[in-house]
């Protein structure tokens, strides 16, 4: 099963070593876009399991003919709300490194409470990091970093910085970024452990 549907299954509790098959480490990214990172990381690590949350249901579906038409098997995809897949249906300390690149602002006020990067949501992936588990999350929205960062130092050692040239563009999006010249900001985070 490549693609775990909660409205079909409900939001069970995953036992992530029956549902890859192996007890390799877990890599969940946070809105996949349309999967450079996670199917450009699944082709590189094969010993690597990853779990793709994606909202957007052509972007699943993107990323689904995608993860086919190359054979991989270390990747899930799951088509939902972020939040209430990490929450209900991760276990505690089963994900090795957590990846959110350019998740939506959300600018106008009334909006900004569906943010991935808000305290509950980061409760969350505490619970659900093993100790010494890294993250990252991207933005070229200064706005967004300014109010995100902090709340990501509240729950974990962190730390801000600017991508260098010579980083590889890790999606389509920061390809696309650094083209127009945009300044894009990361913010690196681990559990302690």
């Amino acid at each position: 099963m490549l693609t775990i549907n909660p409205r079909d299954t409900g939001f069970i509790l995953l036992d992530l070593q029956q549902l890859f098959g192996n007890s390799n480490p877990v890599v969940l990214e946070i809105g996949s876009g349309k999967g450079r990172f996670l199917i450009g990381s699944a082709t590189e690590r094969p010993d690597v399991n990853f779990i793709g949350i994606e909202k957007s249901l052509h972007c699943h579906r993107v990323i689904g003919e995608r993860i086919a038409k190359r054979g991989l098997t270390n990747i899930r995809q799951i088509n939902h709300d972020a939040f209430l897949v990490v929450r209900d249906m991760l276990p505690d300390a089963s994900i090795s490194e957590v990846h959110i690149y350019f998740p939506d602002p959300w600018p106008r006020k009334k909006k900004q409470k569906r943010r991935i990067i808000r305290p509950e949501v980061l409760e969350q992936l505490r619970r659900v990091m093993v100790p010494g588990a890294r993250g990252v999350y991207v933005t070229d929205h200064e706005q967004y970093l300014e109010i995100a960062a902090p709340v990501i130092a509240a729950f974990f050692p962190s730390e801000a910085r600017t991508p260098a040239p010579s980083d590889p563009p890790r999606t389509n999006y920061e390809e696309k970024y650094r083209a127009e010249g945009r300044p894009i900001y990361e913010v690196r985070f681990r559990k302690p452990g």
